[in-house]
Order: C-alpha cells, then sequence, then structure tokens
C-alpha cells in the first residue's frame, strides 16, 4: 500500500516499481518534502478575475457553462473543453458574436479566449517542486552529500530500465555527475564520451504534475544512441501515480508531501 501525505490527508498512489524507486525509497520513503517552487496558478487566476467580471453578461447569452464556472472546477480539462466548445459555437452562430462579446466585455471576452488555452497548456506541463535543500538549486551539493556517489547507483541497463519519456504524476529528476544521453545529445552531442555520465545522487526533488502525459525524444535521438552504442534513456525517473486522477489537483496548493510506502 503506498499514499501520499498532502495537509495531513493520505491519497492512494501507485509506486512504479523500477530499480531506481528501490534506491529513491530508501532515503526518502516517509520523509517530509517541503514545496521548493509551487505549481503556477497565474494563469488561473486571470481565466478565474476575467470569467467572474462578465457573468451576468454570459447569462444574457445563454453560456450555460461559462456562467455556472466555479473557480476550484476550471483545473478540470472536461470543463475546459466544454467551455471552448461553448465559445466556438457561439461564434460560429453569431456571425456578429465575437464583435459583440468584445464590446460588452471591453475586449475581455478575446482574453478569455487566450487564457482558457494558457490555462490547458498549464495543465499539460507545469510542476509543483517538492524536496529538501535550497529552493533556487537542482544541484544542491549540500543536502546531496549523504547520497553522494563515485561508484554508478545503478547498472546501465537498470538506468535504462527505470528511466522515461512518459511523465507520471510524480517524477525525480536526474541529478548525476555529468550529462545523461539525452542531455547530451541535445546539449554536447560532440563531448558525450568525455562528460556524458550516468552516475551520481539519489535526487532529493520530486516533480509532480496533474496529468500524465507522453513526450516522444526529439528526432534523431535513436539514431545518435546507436552510433554512440548507448540505450536511448529518458529524461527523469517516475515515480509514482495518483490512483484517482482528480486527487491531483491537491498539489496545486501544497505546502508538503510524505511518500509513504510499505
Amino acid at each position: 500500500m503506498s499514499t501520499c501525505v498532502i495537509d495531513n490527508k493520505e491519497y492512494d498512489i501507485d509506486i512504479v516499481h523500477t530499480p531506481f524507486t528501490a534506491q529513491w525509497l530508501e532515503h526518502y520513503n516517509n520523509k517530509l518534502l517541503p514545496v521548493k517552487l509551487a505549481y503556477n496558478t497565474d494563469n488561473h487566476k486571470k481565466l478565474v478575475t476575467f470569467i467572474n467580471r462578465h457573468m451576468d453578461l454570459f447569462k444574457k447569452l445563454q453560456l450555460t457553462t461559462l456562467s455556472k464556472v466555479e473557480d476550484s472546477n476550471l483545473w478540470d480539462q472536461d470543463l475546459l473543453n466544454a467551455i471552448h466548445l461553448e465559445i466556438v459555437l457561439f461564434q460560429k452562430k453569431h456571425k456578429s458574436g465575437t464583435d459583440l462579446a468584445n464590446r460588452n466585455t471591453n475586449n475581455d471576452w478575446d482574453f478569455i479566449h487566450d487564457y482558457l488555452h494558457a490555462l490547458e497548456t498549464d495543465i499539460r506541463h507545469n510542476t509543483a517542486t517538492f524536496g529538501q535543500g535550497d529552493k533556487a538549486l537542482g544541484h544542491d551539493s549540500d543536502t546531496l552529500t549523504e547520497n553522494w556517489s563515485w561508484e554508478p547507483l545503478l547498472e546501465t541497463e537498470e538506468f535504462y530500465e527505470s528511466s522515461a519519456f512518459e511523465r507520471y504524476h510524480f517524477n525525480v529528476p536526474f541529478t548525476e555527475l555529468g550529462r545523461h544521453p539525452y542531455e547530451a545529445f541535445l546539449h554536447s552531442p560532440s563531448t558525450y564520451n568525455v562528460e556524458g555520465s550516468m552516475i551520481g545522487q539519489v535526487g532529493q526533488n520530486v516533480e509532480v504534475q496533474l496529468v500524465k502525459t507522453f513526450p516522444r525524444p526529439d528526432k534523431g535521438y535513436e539514431e545518435w544512441c546507436t552510433q554512440n552504442n548507448l540505450p536511448p534513456v529518458g529524461t527523469h525517473f517516475p515515480l509514482a501515480n495518483f490512483v484517482n486522477q482528480s486527487d491531483a489537483k491537491q498539489i496545486i496548493n501544497a505546502d508538503s508531501i510524505k511518500i509513504i510506502h510499505d
């Protein structure tokens, strides 16, 4: 049984069983991880403000979804889809609808559409970071000292098996001595044999996001790995997923998290 404790409430999670997670749990199981970088809510706040400002108009225009929005529900992708569909159908139905809405909202109608798209992007890509050590540092040597190793923490095959491009709700960034293969491919492909590495620390940070995503590596990455006799290593170590997808929203205002794996 695995849980994530947020504000003294427990939420069921599924731990990803990889060689890395076994290492990570040895160091951080049942340890408090304070927030280091809170989830960015700027676009959500702007969208809420603009919608609430013109609620009476939306009711007159019979925009039923927009006129019944509640602030906390705007983190729901299905609701955002419904709002977007309602806006598009209104503009298709009424040829002058966009001009009418903008005139009566001082152009806020267009801003609502823009912030709607921005919030959808936030939901897919933004993260909150929890961990120990200096908030400003990802490679925090003082905090990482106890977990430092000049020997490989994982064999190359174990590192490969533990990494991914697919992002879970909970992910641990790499914290290694040199560049890992994908980072080397992007920034220093000609010096990997000197700078590349898959050894180092068990990272002290956990990045948490609202939805699982499935990015792919840049074109040419697999070919570069083949040329350098390297496995196609991902960009991070997946750690866990919320069992109930809706629980992920709890990280938006969380002051800390604690992962407990019995």
